[in-house]
This record gives structure tokens, sequence and C-alpha cells, in this order.
């Protein structure tokens, strides 16, 4: 396998040994992609007592969890613990459009998050983003198998060393129980983090960005699907939550 525009196999090597450390983390918090999976990113609502199923946690452990780590627009309904996901309602505004059946809604998050959650939606997922330097549109159709049509061809999704999280702010603590709003900490990651870390048009149009972040890789998107950290993501994800193929 190589990276686009970065060949170097002591570097690429040390960058996916750190993502694997970091995806076996996000694997044992994965509380927001489990919320995010089971209600299909915004096709239906779940029961607290089903998330908490999932999990192994007690209900009221489920909740809180999902309250503050779940995708922005996670809420959890007082009374009868429904948690519902609605991307839309996040502070920021959507970077990208998603479809998802005959479903379409923006949607915030890093570039590097789409490898995340295409595998737990189904039946198929399109993408549609403009590059920021180029002005490019870029499109992209996942299904559960890979990656199924990438326009432009050389379309790249930068990544950032995840030691980049170290950068996030820490959590003011302060949570709005009454409402369930969810995403306080994931919302300072989008604003702090994946604002600066969208898709590009080609490795070309990354440049800029790369120059300031040495440490980062630029890959095709194809390429992106097939590392090997986020094929064990896929793997486990799908097991746990039963997805098959």
């Amino acid at each position: 396998m190589t990276t686009t525009g970065h060949d170097d196999h002591a570097g690429l090597a040390g960058f996916t040994a750190a993502w694997e450390t970091e995806i076996e983390r996000q694997l044992r918090a994965n509380h927001g992609w489990v919320v995010l999976g089971l209600t299909n990113f915004h096709e239906r609502p779940i029961t607290s007592t089903r998330l908490a199923e999932v999990l192994g946690l007690s209900v009221s452990e489920a909740e809180a969890l999902a309250r503050q780590y779940s995708w922005p627009g996670t809420r959890t309904r007082a009374g009868d613990g429904l948690i519902t996901v609605d991307p839309e309602r996040a502070k920021s505004a959507a970077r990208r459009q998603v479809q998802i059946g005959d479903r379409r809604f923006g949607v915030t998050g890093c570039g590097s998050d789409i490898f995340l959650y295409a595998p737990l939606v189904r039946p198929w997922l399109q993408l549609e983003e403009t590059c920021t330097v180029t002005g490019t549109p870029i499109r992209i159709t996942f299904t559960p198998g890979g990656v199924e049509r990438v326009d432009p061809g050389g379309a790249v999704v930068a990544m950032p060393h995840p030691r980049i999280l170290d950068q996030v702010p820490a959590p003011c603590g302060h949570l709005d129980e009454a409402a369930g709003d969810a995403g306080e900490i994931i919302e300072d990651v989008d604003a702090s983090i994946c604002a600066r870390w969208p898709l590009f048009s080609s490795a070309e149009a990354a440049q800029e960005l790369m120059a300031h972040h040495p440490d980062g890789r630029v890959f095709l998107i194809r390429e992106a699907w097939d590392l090997s950290f986020l094929r064990k993501w896929r793997d486990k994800m799908s097991a746990l939550l039963d997805l098959g193929n």
C-alpha cells in the first residue's frame, strides 16, 4: 500500500501504528458510534434500554454517555428514554451532504469520520462535499462492501496524526440534562479540529494543509477504505451491531 504524496515507509508505519492504538480506544469508547449505527444515522429512534443492552451498561450510564459523547444532534427524551439523532441540530454549519436511501441531510465532522460511519448504515451512503481549495464537487458512494464510486477519481481524505486529539479542550462539565442535548465534547472536536480536515478533490489541493501538518497523511478514497485500522473498525463494529453484509 502507498500513500498519496507520502512514500516514506517508516513514517507511514508510525502513523498506522498510532491509528491502530486510537481505533482500539474508539472501540472501547464506542457509545456514540453505536448510537449512530443503531439509529441508522437519523432514520429511527432507539430506546436507552436497547443502547444499554448493546453496550453492556446500566440504562442511566448509557443515557449519560449518549448525552455527552454522541454525534452532534443526539437527544435522549425524558420520560420514555427514546434516543434520536438529527445531525442538522449541530451547532456548526454542515460541511457535506449525506444521502442514505431516500433521506438527505447535512453533517459536520472530519473527513476521516466518513470511514467510521459509512460502514454502519444501510443500504448505502452517498456523500457530496465541495473542495474548499478548488471548488470542485466531490461525490462518493459507499456500500457495506466498500467504495462503489468516487468522483473525481483523485479525491483524497487528509488524516491528521491522532496526537492532534490532545488539543481538544477539556469539557466544561455542563450538560443540559433537561433537553438531553448530546455531543458537548464532540462539538469541541468538530470546532477545533474537524473544520480543518475536510475531503479534497486531489492530493495537490491538500498540499497547504499538509505543509502545516507534516505528521498527517493523505489517502485516495479507495486506499483509505483498505487501511488496516479501518478494516479492524468495520469488522468489530459490524459484529457488535450485528450488521452482517
